[in-house]
């Protein structure tokens, strides 16, 4: 059950971004900055193969991945269920909140506001948050340190590397107001 509950969490996770990236695509010139490719996105692709490659293995060939199984009693594999639940409860207020200035990548465009409601009044980067619950939750589902630990090991790299770029560019394109937004909110749990 629960190989089929993590094949159906990476479809939706990859699904959901398919759709949003599909229906909020910017239009042609609308970017005005957009964030240059790094060296770790070479990491970043490594760990994403590695990932796939053994999640794939886990739900077709559950042996060939036992070596790296972990004894997790079933209500923590639940709790994986949940975790997943609410990064997608999440994830899906943060684009709606979003709408038109989200972006599949962090970039810049010409009509770009700066959101501070809903999930945005109190974290600066809730989707990146969403991403942390969804793709960190495989770690519970699978009882696989090494196929949880390519998933969080990815997602973990790939969200500093694009909280770094994306705050660079709020700042640089809202200056001061945007400051003062990244001194009252937290970047991924609320500010207390």
């Amino acid at each position: 059950m629960f190989r089929v509950l993590l094949a159906l969490l990476i479809g939706g996770f990859v699904a959901h971004r398919g759709y949003y990236s599909r229906k909020l695509a910017p239009p042609p010139g609308a970017t005005v900055v957009e964030r240059k490719e790094s060296a770790a996105e070479k990491v970043l692709g490594l760990l994403a193969l590695s990932a796939l490659l053994s999640t794939a293995a886990y739900c077709l060939r559950p042996a060939r991945m036992a070596w790296a199984g972990l004894p997790l009693p079933r209500p923590v594999r639940w709790l994986g269920v949940g975790t997943a639940a609410a990064g997608f409860a999440l994830l899906q207020r943060s684009q709606q909140t979003l709408a038109r200035n989200w972006s599949d990548t962090p970039r810049i465009m010409a009509d770009q506001k700066l959101v501070t409601e809903g999930p945005y009044r109190h974290v600066r980067h809730p989707i990146y948050a969403a991403f942390l619950l969804i793709l960190g939750s495989p770690l519970l589902l699978s009882a696989n340190w090494f196929v949880g630990g390519t998933w969080l090991a990815m997602t973990a790299l790939d969200v500093a590397l694009r909280m770094r770029d994306e705050e660079a560019m709020m700042l640089a394109r809202f200056g001061e107001p945007y400051r003062a937004y990244m001194e009252r909110t937290g970047r991924l749990l609320p500010r207390r």
